[in-house]
């Protein structure tokens, strides 16, 4: 039995009990998806019984012979345990009170207190057993290519087909990171993000740079951090970015993967799966970390390495003593006055007076290049309402619904239009980022990216920490991966 609660009190009833009458009489209108069409019989027999039936599905639309409705079991993450005072669980249920099946639909709303790591556990053990499995549930894309490999995830291909909005709004770059390795679309994206290079302008202006910067090669970069050291006092840090394993993703994605796609290479090859172990863009991208090591560009190792070395970047962006910070769009939060940081000298208002936000230049100059990453929503394969539960997500999609999403996560889009809420077109630094994700990469669709990543921090690290010949790093690194996925599957 499973017990939920509406306003009315506790309701008792079997997982998504459905009455044969509603089975029958919905079963046209839920196939329709969100605005989908289906073929339907010219013939006047059929013609009339569509009628028949459409006058049924009326009827039942409201409540089902028996009085139980359909339920629609629903699992987010929820770290802050802000149970139903949360911009989610309000998003769901603002959604829910406008959508023109709730009369004949329940919400089974699952918030789960947990850590990333910790909720994708739970709801991947959920989703083994049907009876335990949600219909909608909220997925990291980061994790999504693991899920569906393990056969947790339903396939949306054709459900998104028929989807006005996602083919005239969603931004196409951001489809890439709902898709999985056969190319297929397993979720819709939410919520995404961009990295780019932070910089602090009182610095640059002190380094001769201007405070309008905008570097073009990656060599632009270099001499920045040289302009930095020579003309700044002796405790400016001219660039910070993750090197080290205790930063584990963030050194893999954030700064070693943002490097090597602006050499034009990627980690994997999408079509045959075969991972990237010894090209030439590996070799330059680690060349760039060790030479801004070797020529004292980046901070003491006591600070790169220690477990909360960001927040030392931080520290110093903030009070004049950073030049640049490569790292995602989210970082500016920490420097408001709400922030950890608060800008030394600026207020809220004139933030960007003090803090600029560059894109990453590709290696030789042929344009720009950044990493995204996000939230989505995806359906279990387990799910026996697929069609109610996508029907349900495209209503949380309408801009309008939308919205409230935005604004209390306060992640960048992933549909275009969301420009016209003055609620989100004020957010600082929304023009810029969302200008980057129109051209942004994501990490591998392949389900053995966690192990490779790994490999790629550690080969990073070793480098910084230990001074080890990139040679030697990246045949360890080689080596690794190839016992991993299988020499046939690494070159």
């Amino acid at each position: 039995m499973m017990f939920f609660i509406t306003k009315g009190g506790i309701v008792t009833m079997k997982k998504k009990m459905v009455s044969a009458l509603l089975c029958v009489s919905m079963i046209g209108s839920l196939l329709a998806g969100c605005g989908s069409s289906s073929s339907t019989d010219s013939s006047a027999d059929s013609s009339e019984a569509t009628e028949s039936t459409d006058e049924t599905t009326e009827g039942a639309a409201e409540e089902t012979a028996d009085g139980d409705k359909t339920t629609l079991t629903i699992t987010y993450p929820d770290s802050g345990d802000t149970g139903e005072n949360g911009y989610m669980y309000s998003w769901i249920t603002n959604t829910y009170n406008s959508w023109d099946k709730k009369d004949s639909v329940e919400l089974d709303i699952q918030p789960v207190v947990a850590n990333d790591s910790d909720y994708f556990t739970k709801v991947q053990t959920q989703m083994q057993d049907a009876s335990t499995s949600p219909d909608l549930f909220f997925e990291d894309t980061f994790q999504l290519n693991t899920d569906v490999a393990a056969g947790y995830v339903s396939d949306l291909s054709s459900d998104v087909e028929g989807w006005e909005a996602w083919n005239s709004e969603f931004i196409e770059a951001l489809k890439e990171g709902t898709k999985g390795s056969d190319g297929n679309t397993y979720a819709v994206p939410v919520s995404t993000d961009v990295r780019g290079l932070w910089y602090n302008k009182d610095v640059f202006e002190q380094a001769g740079l201007g405070r309008d910067w905008q570097p073009e090669t990656w060599q632009d970069i270099l001499d920045a951090c040289e302009a930095i050291k020579t003309n700044c006092a002796d405790d400016v840090v001219p660039i910070w970015f993750a090197c080290s394993n205790t930063e584990a993703e963030a050194t893999s994605m954030n700064t070693f993967e943002m490097l090597l796609y602006g050499t034009g290479e990627t980690l994997v090859d999408e079509e045959t799966g075969v991972w990237n172990v010894s090209g030439q863009g590996i070799t330059d991208s680690l060349s760039f970390i060790q030479t801004c090591k070797e020529n004292g560009y980046i901070g003491t190792l006591s600070e790169v390495f220690d477990a909360s070395d960001w927040e030392y970047a931080n520290k110093y962006m903030s009070t004049g003593k950073l030049g640049m910070y490569l790292n995602g769009s989210w970082g500016y939060a920490d420097y408001l006055s709400t922030g950890s940081y608060p800008m030394e000298g600026y207020t809220d208002d004139t933030l960007s007076d003090a803090l600029g936000f560059a894109q990453m230049p590709k290696q030789n100059g042929d344009g720009y290049v950044t990493m995204s990453g996000g939230w989505s929503w995806a359906i279990a394969n387990n799910s026996d309402s697929h069609d109610l539960a996508f029907e349900f997500l495209c209503e949380l999609m309408n801009s309008d619904n939308y919205i409230t999403y935005l604004v209390g996560s306060g992640n960048l889009a992933t549909k275009t239009g969301m420009d016209s809420y003055d609620e989100y077109k004020n957010k600082l630094y929304v023009e810029e980022a969302t200008a980057m994700s129109e051209t942004a990469f994501f990490r591998p669709h392949n389900e053995n990216y966690s192990k490779v990543s790994s490999y790629i921090y550690e080969m990073v690290d070793t480098i910084v920490r230990n001074d080890t010949a990139i040679e030697d790093a990246l045949s360890d690194f080689t080596t690794s991966v190839k016992t991993a996925v299988g020499e046939e599957n690494a070159q």
